[in-house]
Formats: C-alpha cells, sequence, structure tokens
C-alpha cells in the first residue's frame, strides 16, 4: 500500500544519492580524473562506512523489510536512493505522482566550484551531473519524473 493515497502529490524534494564512483561513467574525459579526485576526497574519511551500509542494500534481511521501512530509511538506506532499479519500487512505495531528483553532494560541489576562476571542471561537473541524472531517472516513465539539470 502506497504511502500516499487519494490525492496527486508531486514530489519536489528526492535526492540522488551519490556513491565515490557515481560520477566517473559520464564525465568528459579531459575532466574525468578532476572529478574522481573530488569524489575520492568526500567518501576517503567515511569509506568503510560506506561500504558497509552499500552491502546492506544487497542483504536479503534489509531489503525484506523495504516496505514497511521505507520511510524511515534515509541517505543511503533510502530504496531508491542510488541504484535506479530500486526507484519503480520506492516511488510506488511513497506514491507521488511525478517527483523532481536533485543531485546531492555534487550540489555543494558545483557551489564551491562557482566561486573558482577555473570554468572547465565546473562546466565539465554540470554536465557529467546532467547526465548521471538523466540515467538514474531513466527506469521511470518519462511522464513520472523530472531531473533536476544544470544549464
Amino acid at each position: 500500500m502506497p504511502h500516499i493515497e487519494g490525492r496527486i502529490v508531486h514530489d519536489a524534494d528526492s535526492h540522488t544519492m551519490e556513491t565515490q564512483d557515481w560520477l566517473t561513467p559520464f564525465a568528459d574525459p579531459n575532466v574525468r580524473d578532476d572529478i574522481q579526485a573530488v569524489f575520492d576526497r568526500i567518501f576517503a574519511s567515511r569509506h568503510e562506512q560506506f561500504q558497509t551500509t552499500l552491502a546492506q542494500q544487497d542483504d536479503p534481511g534489509f531489503r525484506s523489510r523495504d516496505a514497511s521501512e521505507f520511510m524511515a530509511r534515509k541517505n543511503h538506506l533510502a530504496i531508491g536512493s542510488f541504484r535506479k532499479d530500486d526507484r519503480p519500487l520506492a516511488l510506488d512505495l511513497i506514491g507521488v505522482a511525478k517527483q523532481l531528483v536533485f543531485p546531492t553532494s555534487a550540489n555543494v560541489l558545483m557551489e564551491a566550484m562557482e566561486h573558482g576562476n577555473d570554468y572547465d571542471p565546473l562546466y565539465g561537473m554540470a554536465r557529467a551531473i546532467n547526465r548521471a541524472q538523466l540515467d538514474f531517472c531513466s527506469v521511470d516513465d518519462p511522464d513520472y519524473f523530472q531531473c533536476a539539470m544544470y544549464r
């Protein structure tokens, strides 16, 4: 049974929870190493904790409680937070008509990069984020989602 029933709701505050290698496949070759280095620094201090959290998404016992715990799980523990194949289940459990999906850590990085003088990495990051967000939402019905895009 969906969390929201009997009314149309457009979720305007959903976030992709990035993983350490989230942007790498989507980055332009000229900025790929720079972007990966930034994500490596972000995740370095909590690498072990992060790997444990990600492994929970593969644990059948954990996943067997998806329907009963979906509103309580946050960040990388949330269903559909970083694995696009889990999005349909998450959307069904929530019961929203549409969802606006934003990146999370990448937003903070983009803001910091906007204050620098080197725009190639900034624009490269924006392009990679757009590609990654579109891929993340690619399992959704095209009329069902809206990914936040940088222009």
